[in-house]
């Protein structure tokens, strides 16, 4: 049979035979593909990132997605068919198959601190340390990047093996797996940099008539052609070198380059028709590598995106290279949000590594654990593990390893979202747990979280714990104000209260009980709570439990056991809240009990407040503030207009989102565990129009929408500029008959801006000419200026020779202000200045 067709047979036959392994009775297994909640764009918070983990139901879903129809059910009976493949441009969709990979990878890749200077002692030595750290907690792989391959360094040469592995690559593989790991391996296979593996292999790569390199790329100094049935055997043969040495996942890099640079290069393949596509001779390069490793094998494309490899690939890198540093971090960050739609769906996103080591701070490191263990991502380190401290040590152990998480948000988004919650269903304990980031390297920042942004009760207590801080912050309704470092997050859970005591948070994962707990049952008449966990070896295994919103109790009793014994116990009371530890000596399951009796609520009588102040924070915003009080309390409670918004630990309170017209009753009292208020509210009327200045330039205010003709565009097109002062954008200048002007805006002819004024203003006033710099021979331009759709003033057409026609409208309750500018001739894209811009308020 000729090898071309046998390796499309094995292909298929793979296919088959991965289709008829019998499921588990693992529910990952079991239930895949199956329709999912999902939100197809942003809700009313925008900052909001929302994923799932278990059989999640929330309000926040905006219809159902059917991963076997690729179609998503809107709540009003819309469905749009085709979904991925359409409307977010995944050509290749299917389902992800989850029958021999039910999880992402967890592991160690050797790069990111090693680079091409890396070794065999060293690969050794921190796989031993993950056997003996990491290997309980999920860890499994460990993938020797760049630097194993033939000399010279940084060669795309696969036949030879660098003299800094001399036991060779099949002996560092196997020892790795006498470890209880699994070797992986990087490469770039569809190029090559060895001149004579080339003229050995006649047939394999893309050549020019005069002999030479038809395509010369970071892939390599020549490139597969993938119309060959040469490079088909050529690629099978690497591959199977490579799975004979006892490699298990394959990391192959610059897909998107090998795509790029197939359509480059298209005319030198030797077997392409004209009407062939490119990214489907791509994926026939796919097919040989599949064929050779096998449907047990894990297939990783990098870097970027290759989206074509869908199908082929168990997962894919989403983004560039990370380093080490915090602006680094927004590598990661930036992937995340804008493919995590990918995810657990088409396959298992990689934002690339997560780097914990110094100089990251300990609560950057947090900050990039807490991406990996909120999303579920794909988690490989890249440190010199055997280096970290203690702490870094613990903040790994609590995102390893990565879990059945996927979205709910099914789009992607440019914005760096800071509220990421995850929903959790798991023995029927539903809960939430909720990353809330500052970005900011400047500044600290106090975020606002809603229960009713985030789909929960918002006229009922939700408990919430500190996940990295470890302790109870108590039961809240309506929300809280959350205070963040900068490049720091905080971890909270929250739970919706009952009137018994509850299981809020353990120790073991940053899901609180979806890796650790596997059996939960609660005898409520006699205040007992009992359950079944699997516990680390040596690492104390943390329970706590909330008790009922203005009730005190103590633990009576706690026991825990396993089969080998030997497993202790101690128990810690707090007001409000108590924590079980248990340790053992093994990595093992216990079983344990917890009963609590009553106990006392020590009471302060709270006072109140005697002032409270506003700072306006952009047009529908205030940060309210008032003085730290001398005598004891937990806290306060902020009210808008007479309804609860929520709670403060500290003596200020972001609100957002108000109407800046509007006047708004804000109070503000003082708060005691049991929610026992002071006897009275310091109260202050806000309205964000009084706040602003009497005069804005237009300059200052960022147009909502700019574009070419009367239809609109997008932002950013470069169809306009603003100047003035204070602004921060690229210096500029506007210049009518002869006087320069700081402020105003400058539009291109047959261009538009639009800004939202939020019915603010009152006055609108400009001077309206050419700019100095437009030729005589200009055949002119009109300004048009429209209020919500209705035309305030017409300029008439203005040429260059004209005056500057002075303009003053009047746009009291006006929200939406377009500004038009049009020109006789359809391609002119002459410069016309509206100086002096400014808006007005009316002060009362």
């Amino acid at each position: 049979m000729n090898k071309l067709l046998l390796l499309v047979f094995v292909v298929l036959l793979t296919g088959v035979a991965a289709a008829q392994i019998p499921r588990t009775a693992d529910p990952v297994r079991q239930n895949w593909p199956h329709p999912i909640p999902c939100r197809i764009q942003d809700g009313p918070n925008p900052n909001l990132f929302v994923m799932t983990l278990g059989n999640v139901q929330t309000p926040l879903a905006q219809g159902i997605f059917d991963p076997v129809k690729d179609a998503v059910k809107l709540n009003n009976g819309i469905i749009r068919e085709n979904y991925y493949r359409d409307t977010l441009g995944i050509r290749y969709y299917r389902p992800i198959d989850k029958t021999i990979f039910p999880l992402p990878p967890s592991g160690w890749c050797s790069w990111y601190f090693y680079y091409q200077h890396v070794n065999d002692e060293e690969v050794r030595r921190n796989a031993q340390w993950i056997a003996d750290n990491l290997k309980d907690y999920g860890a499994q792989y460990v993938q020797v990047d760049d630097g194993w391959q033939a000399e010279p360094r940084g060669s795309r040469d696969w036949t030879g093996i660098r003299p800094l592995f001399p036991r060779g690559m099949a002996d560092l593989a196997s020892y790795i797996k006498s470890l209880g790991l699994k070797p992986g391996i990087w490469l770039a296979p569809h190029g090559q940099s060895n001149e004579e593996v080339v003229k050995g292999n006649p047939g394999v790569f893309m050549l020019k008539p005069d002999g030479t390199s038809a395509s010369s790329s970071w892939e390599g100094k020549w490139l597969v052609d993938p119309t060959t049935p040469e490079t088909m055997n050529y690629l099978n043969d690497l591959f199977s070198t490579l799975t004979e040495w006892g490699y298990e996942y394959f990391k192959i890099d610059g897909q998107p380059t090998v795509v790029s640079e197939f359509r480059r290069a298209k005319s030198f393949m030797k077997n392409a028709k004209e009407t062939d596509d490119v990214a489907d001779l791509y994926r026939n390069t796919l097919a040989p590598i599949r064929a050779a490793i096998g449907p047990k094998s894990y297939l990783l494309g990098c870097w970027g995106i290759p989206l074509e490899g869908v199908g082929y690939m168990n997962g894919s890198r989403t983004g560039g290279d990370v380093v080490l540093s915090w602006d680094s971090f927004f590598t990661a960050l930036s992937c995340t949000n804008r493919y995590y739609f990918l995810h657990n769906i088409v396959w298992y996103c990689d934002p690339d590594v997560m780097i914990l080591r110094s100089p990251m701070t300990i609560d950057q490191a947090r900050v990039w654990a807490t991406l990996q263990g909120l999303t579920g991502q794909a988690l490989l380190t890249s440190d010199r593990v055997m280096d970290w401290s203690e702490e870094r040590v613990r903040i790994a152990r609590s995102v390893y390893p990565a879990v059945d998480i996927r979205p709910l948000d099914l789009y992607p988004s440019r914005q760096n979202k800071n509220i990421w919650d995850l929903k959790v269903n798991h023995l029927n304990r539903n809960y939430d747990v909720v990353g809330v980031f500052n970005y900011d390297s400047t500044k600290p920042d106090q975020v606002y979280l809603g229960w009713k942004d985030l789909g929960l009760p918002d006229n009922a207590a939700v408990h919430v714990y500190d996940f990295w801080n470890k302790e109870y912050l108590g039961a809240w309704k309506a929300g809280m104000a959350v205070d963040v470092a900068s490049t720091a997050c905080r971890v909270l859970t929250l739970l919706p209260a009952n009137d018994n005591i509850q299981l809020v948070s353990t120790s073991r994962h940053i899901t609180q009980g979806w890796v650790d707990l596997l059996d939960l049952n609660t005898d409520a008449p006699n205040n007992t709570l009992n359950g079944k966990s699997k516990v680390m070896k040596n690492d104390p295994y943390e329970l706590r439990f909330a008790f009922p919103p203005g009730k005190n109790f103590a633990v009576a009793r706690a026991a825990a056991k396993s089969a080998a014994g030997g497993v202790g116990v101690k128990t810690t009371n707090h007001q409000g809240w108590s924590a079980v530890q248990i340790d053992s000596p093994q990595t093992t399951e216990i079983t344990w009990e917890v009963s609590f009796e009553p106990a006392d609520f020590y009471h302060y009588p709270v006072q109140a407040l005697s002032r409270v102040r506003a700072e306006r924070v952009g047009y529908d915003g205030v940060n309210l503030t008032w003085g730290a009080q001398y005598y004891l309390n937990v806290g306060y409670q902020v009210y808008l207009d007479g309804s609860l918004v929520g709670y403060a630990p500290q003596n200020s309170f972001p609100l957002r989102g108000l109407e800046p017209v509007r006047t708004y009753s804000v109070a503000v009292e003082t708060v005691w565990q049991d929610g026992a208020v002071s006897p009275t509210r310091a109260e202050l009327e806000v309205n964000i129009k009084s706040m602003l200045p009497a005069e804005t330039y237009l300059s200052d205010l960022q147009p909502i929408r700019s574009g070419v003709g009367s239809g609109g565009g997008r932002r950013g097109m470069g169809m306009g500029r603003g100047f003035g002062r204070g602004r921060g954008q690229t210096p500029g200048r506007i210049s009518l008959a002869g006087k320069i002007y700081e402020h105003g805006i400058s539009i291109a002819a047959n261009s538009q801006f639009e800004y939202d004024l939020m019915g603010i203003y009152d006055t609108f006033t400009a001077l309206a000419g050419l700019d100095d710099s437009i030729p005589a021979e200009s055949t002119g331009v009109e300004f048009i200026i429209a209020g919500d759709g209705k035309e305030l003033w017409r300029s008439g057409l203005m040429k260059k020779s004209d005056a500057p026609k002075p303009l003053q409208v009047k746009v009291t309750g006006v929200k939406r202000l377009l500004i038009q500018v049009s020109a006789a001739n359809d391609v002119s894209r002459d410069q016309a200045d509206l100086a002096d811009a400014k808006l007005t308020i009316t002060k009362w």
